[in-house]
């Protein structure tokens, strides 16, 4: 094992003779948990809402997602306010900036979690968009990955992204069928969890105006259970209410398999914002 804590790769009778010392009634739950450390945890909010000179539409419902979030961060969480940083319409450099800007200043060693969420336009091959540009998964992920950040070594950190295509931001119900996204070719970083969404704009928003169906979901599901169960069954609980969402709204026009929230995870350990009832 080196100073990080990773272990080289072991030969096939080695684990075998591991696995025969250590079984896994002899680990203690503590064991299979992230820690909950003394503050819940750090959120950064990106609401890309006008994209300047460019043809896409202000994204204005937008800030409904914002205020929903920040309210159940707060509310629900217990998030304290001064731990949700919330930014608006950034190029590709200043979102580089304020990202990397909160990886070197803030005591992860402090924190539960980190949470990066971005509200943009967004395209398939693992993109966002700036006010100005399209702008990596990748590119989030890499100010906070270790060992350049060592306090986030065995820190959760999830990123959760809602997106729609720009091209159809007419609310048309002619959209073109979304196709498939393949985070999982881009995202290696241990303990980190992406929750995204991109779909056409013509099914992204509720009728009611009143933000997103997957921010809107997500932040429900949350108030309500967000102490009760671990991290990723908030998160199947989300994708399965929206998928409901959005079959009964496009069940006539779309295929809603490749019009989904989507989850990819490398958490190691299961995690909630409260283990007192666990």
């Amino acid at each position: 094992m080196d100073s990080g804590g990773y272990m080289a790769p072991m030969e096939v009778s080695d684990m075998d003779s591991v696995q025969d010392r250590y079984h896994y009634s002899q680990y203690p739950d503590e064991h299979f948990h992230y820690e909950l450390k003394r503050y819940k945890g750090y959120a950064v909010i990106i609401n890309n809402v006008n994209f300047g000179h460019t043809r896409y539409r202000s994204r204005e419902r937008s800030a409904h997602d914002v205020t929903a979030l920040q309210e159940m961060l707060q509310t629900r969480l217990l998030f304290r306010p001064e731990d949700i940083q919330i930014e608006e319409d950034l190029t590709t450099n200043q979102m580089s900036l304020v990202l990397e800007k909160v990886a070197s200043d803030v005591n992860f060693s402090e924190y539960s979690c980190l949470i990066v969420v971005v509200l943009s336009y967004g395209e398939s091959e693992n993109i966002v968009y700036g006010v100005d540009g399209k702008f990596s998964y990748q590119q989030l992920i890499s100010p906070f990955q270790y060992p350049k950040i060592p306090t986030l070594f065995d820190t959760p950190k999830f990123f959760i992204i809602q997106s729609e295509y720009p091209e159809n931001d007419g609310f048309s119900h002619n959209a073109p069928v979304p196709a498939p996204l393949s985070p999982s070719t881009e995202i290696a970083e241990p303990d980190t969890l992406f929750l995204f969404s991109l779909d056409p704009a013509s099914i992204t928003w509720r009728t009611d105006g009143k933000g997103s169906h997957f921010i809107q979901r997500l932040c429900e599901v949350m108030r309500l259970d967000g102490l009760r169960y671990d991290i990723t069954q908030m998160f199947v609980r989300v994708l399965r209410l929206v998928r409901l969402d959005y079959e009964g709204y496009v069940r006539d026009f779309i295929d809603t398999k490749l019009s989904c929230p989507r989850m990819v995870s490398l958490l190691s350990k299961e995690f909630r914002f409260d283990w007192e009832d666990y």
